[in-house]
């Protein structure tokens, strides 16, 4: 059941419900809404559907808040890697989602001299618009509640026997946040999935670093002519948009994902920390123009120039945080669970975080069902599953040197042609087959571009 909220003054009969995109969005609220649940979740893009369902099918009571109605437009690069196939098919919405997504063949990495090298994998582009309402619906068919229109303000917190506080809930409003009712829902456990934004991760009182690991912007252009044309998904390399890379994406019905991603624009140039060594003076961070980012990518390459320009750009140019390398929040609280991006989980160097949201939504529900009436024992569950797979993040994150130095990629492009294993080596990483340090440390990279 999903509750949204009516105007004041309005009565069920008045709403005109748009059924064209089938939202699972019941346009009543002539339920009182319990106050109880086992589990709160805040957030109902993948990493909080991931958990609601893997909640709800153990048979636990689960209640999904989210600020939007479904279907809603997110900011992504709309790519599924292989780790987000494997986490769908576990949470079985596979077979759904490779229906309405395109298929393709593997990666095709551009370098800055010109030359691509393709790494062959299964792959495949659906929005985040239609994944994530495909996401929503399994958890309500699962069992899950869900109120759509419901802000997030505050947890609520009380002391426990041993004078330890604990988060026992959450504040939210619905509908307007100023002219929206509050009203606090009790939980047994909460779970935090509100994605890269500071602001919930500060109401929550588990953030750690308010700005985030990089920055991305993407669009959408319509391009019948090319639907036949792109194969792979195509990742570019150049030193007018470094430390960074674009994309395009090729998505359903002649439609196009293009955008590019930007890493360290807060970290301080060379020259400030000098200047703050000498002087002591703060050190500025870069402050870049994203558009004109986006703009020095689409025109670095004629093949994207001609694309978007031969095509119909159909959405706004948007930008969204991320957050990456399992940093700049605590994964848990008393109480209280923190997943998806909003933990981190985007891999750096690459900015593939779909897959890895939802395991990590996947690792918290585990936590709570394993242990569910001992928080210490919940916390360090998670804690210790989110440790196992913390070593691949530490290596992309060193990797992410490679988005500096766009040189880096005319050479690795240069070796993967000439050595068929290499490239089967890069398509393991990719399929996550192989350890990743196998390319991504000082010793796996001498060996490729020795051996």
């Amino acid at each position: 059941m999903i509750h949204t909220p009516l105007p004041a003054g309005m009565t069920n009969s008045d709403v005109n419900v748009d059924r064209s995109n089938s939202p699972p969005v019941d346009p009543t609220f002539d339920q009182p809404i319990k106050a109880d649940s086992e589990v709160l979740i805040i957030g109902a893009g993948p990493a909080g559907c991931a958990a609601a369902i893997t909640l709800a099918r153990a048979g636990r009571q689960v209640r999904i808040i989210d600020q939007h109605t479904f279907p809603r437009d997110k900011v992504c690069g709309d790519g599924l890697i292989p780790d987000s196939l494997q986490a769908l098919e576990a949470l079985g919405v596979l077979d759904t989602v490779l229906e309405r997504a395109t298929l393709v063949k593997g990666l095709a990495c551009h370098g800055p001299a010109g030359g691509t090298l393709h790494i062959p994998g299964k792959l495949a582009v659906l929005p985040r618009r239609d994944l994530d309402m495909i996401l929503v619906r399994k958890a309500l068919d699962e069992g899950a509640e869900m109120i759509a229109s419901a802000r997030f303000n505050a947890v609520l917190t009380e002391q426990d026997s041993q004078g330890q506080e604990q988060v026992v809930g959450a504040n939210i409003t619905i509908g307007d946040r100023a002219t929206g009712s509050q009203l606090d829902l009790r939980a047994r456990w909460v779970i935090l999935a509100t994605g890269a934004a500071a602001g919930p991760l500060k109401a929550a009182q588990v953030c750690e670093r308010s700005l985030p690991s990089a920055m991305a912007l993407r669009t959408y252009v319509r391009n019948p002519d090319w639907a036949d044309r792109l194969e792979h998904l195509e990742i570019s390399w150049h030193r007018s948009y470094a430390p960074g890379y674009g994309w395009v994406f090729p998505a359903p019905d002649g439609l196009f994902n293009v955008g590019v991603g930007l890493y360290g624009m807060h970290n301080p140039t060379l020259k400030d920390k000098i200047r703050h060594m000498v002087s002591g003076s703060p050190a500025r961070t870069n402050k870049l123009n994203l558009h004109g980012l986006f703009e020095r990518f689409v025109q670095s390459s004629p093949r994207v120039r001609d694309l978007v320009e031969g095509g119909e750009i159909v959405a706004d140019i948007k930008g969204a945080p991320l957050r990456c390398s399992l940093e700049g929040a605590s994964p848990s609280r008393p109480g209280m669970l923190v997943t998806g991006e909003a933990l981190g989980s985007t891999y750096a160097l690459t900015g593939e975080g779909i897959g890895k949201a939802m395991e990590t939504g996947m690792l918290a529900a585990q936590a709570i069902l394993s242990n569910t009436s001992d928080q210490v024992k919940v916390s360090q569950a998670y804690q210790q599953a989110l440790d196992s797979i913390r070593p691949k993040f530490a290596i992309y994150q060193r990797a992410n040197i490679i988005n500096q130095m766009p040189w880096l990629i005319n050479l690795a492009i240069r070796r993967g042609n000439a050595s068929p294993r290499l490239v089967n080596r890069m398509s393991l990483v990719l399929e996550e087959k192989a350890n990743p340090a196998r390319l991504f440390t000082f010793r796996g990279a001498w060996k490729f571009l020795t051996e």
